[in-house]
């Protein structure tokens, strides 16, 4: 596989995963975590995710 995007889910899957594809051509990304210790967190949660991506360029 030769991804062009890896999008963590919170800024440890983030991280993670730009350690493991250093190196690499794929773009790392990263939207909010739904912290199930954060309901404030999850409170539009698709809606900021959704924000999330058309900022970083991966949905339109």
């Amino acid at each position: 596989m030769q991804p062009e995007w890896v999008i963590g889910v919170g800024a440890f899957a983030a991280e993670r995963a730009a350690e493991a594809l250093a190196g690499t051509q794929a773009t790392i990304g990263r939207v909010l975590h739904p912290s199930p210790a954060s309901p404030v967190a999850n409170r539009g949660w698709a809606e900021a995710a959704t924000k999330q991506l058309v900022a970083l360029g991966v949905w339109d």
